[in-house]
This record gives structure tokens, C-alpha cells and sequence, in this order.
């Protein structure tokens, strides 16, 4: 029974990522060209913004959660087999993508702010992408730094993390959820910044 539903969240996991995926490439073909490279907010609203960061994120981040999220499940499907409390694993995924929910918001409004300085500067697409070359300089320093070890041995470590992180109750879910979103995050944070003056659909 176990293995079922195991394999029945991983199929949903996978699914999703994939129908994002398409979704991504369907956004990406009907976009200017121009639009991709030079402007960060693609010309969308804040809405579309988020509509469409949150499917680069599930395209992105559920493959790379998914052995996190089956352990949690793991360890749920153990207390409800002895007849103790347990969370349904989609309160553990509700927190971690409300990390993503949030850092879009912020990307957006980033943007929106870039958008407004390189008009104002008159920013050239050359320089935009003299700029994202140099934050790709540095998210490649960053994946040599004592942070990103750590923020890294926390993803790919779900034992660990849960061992060490553990929170009961559906509060205690959502909130490792939001701990593994954010150590996420921590590990690429700087190349998702390089994707604005470099085109974050590109």
C-alpha cells in the first residue's frame, strides 16, 4: 500500500513538472523574441508574472523535491499505520511552494523596478547582458561557498532534514515545508537573478 501511494504522488510530482514544462514551452514560442531578452517582466502583469513563476517553478523545483516529499509521505503513511496523527504530504508541498509563491512576488517587483531604471538610464541589451553575464560569474563563485554547501546538504539529504527538522502537526508541516523551500532556494537564488537581464524566458 505504501508503494502505491508512493508511486501515486511521484506520478502526480511528475506530471506536473511535465505539464509545466509544456506550458513553458507553449508561453516560450508565442513570446517576442525581443520581448525574452530585453524586458525582465516580458511585458506581463503581475498576475501573468506569478502565473508563470510558479510554473517554471513546478517544472523546475518538483523534480528536484520529489525525494523529500515522498520521505515526509514516508514517514506520515508510518504514524497513520500506527493510528497516530499524521498530515497529508500536500500540506508539506503547500509550505514549499509558498517559498516560490513569495520569491516570485519579489522577482516581479524587482523587475518591475529594473524595468523602470534601465528606461530611465536608457539600459542597452548589450549592457543587460554584460550584466547577466556577471551575475553568472558570481552564482558560479556562489556554488563554491560555505552556504551553498549547506543549503545543498540540506535538499539532497531528506533523512537528515528529517531528523533534524521535524515538526508535528499541520502547522509543523507547512513549516518544513517553508524550511525546505528556503534551503531550495538558497542554492540557485543567484542564477534565477541571472535569468532577468539575460531573459528569464529565454
Amino acid at each position: 500500500m505504501l508503494t502505491l501511494q508512493r508511486n501515486i504522488i511521484l506520478a502526480l510530482l511528475i506530471a506536473a513538472a511535465a505539464a509545466a514544462w509544456a506550458l513553458l514551452v507553449r508561453q516560450q514560442t508565442g513570446m517576442d523574441a525581443g520581448m525574452r531578452m530585453v524586458s525582465p517582466t516580458m511585458g506581463m502583469t503581475a498576475a501573468l508574472f506569478l502565473a508563470v513563476w510558479l510554473i517554471m517553478m513546478i517544472a523546475m523545483m518538483f523534480p528536484a523535491a520529489a525525494p523529500m516529499i515522498l520521505t515526509f509521505h514516508q514517514v506520515q503513511s508510518g504514524k497513520r499505520g500506527r493510528g497516530q496523527a499524521f498530515v497529508s504530504t500536500w500540506v508539506f508541498v503547500a509550505g514549499y511552494m509558498l517559498v516560490w509563491t513569495a520569491t516570485g512576488v519579489l522577482a516581479f517587483a524587482a523587475a518591475a523596478g529594473a524595468e523602470m531604471l534601465a528606461g530611465y538610464v536608457g539600459l542597452s541589451a548589450a549592457t543587460a547582458a554584460r550584466i547577466g553575464g556577471a551575475l553568472l560569474m558570481a552564482a558560479g563563485a556562489y556554488q563554491l561557498s560555505p552556504l551553498k554547501d549547506l543549503c545543498l546538504a540540506k535538499c539532497r539529504t531528506p533523512i537528515g532534514f528529517i531528523l533534524t527538522s521535524w515538526r508535528d502537526g499541520q502547522s509543523g508541516a507547512v513549516r518544513m515545508g517553508l524550511q525546505h523551500g528556503l534551503f531550495c532556494l538558497g542554492c540557485c537564488w543567484l542564477l534565477f537573478l541571472a535569468l532577468f537581464p539575460l531573459g528569464i524566458m529565454n
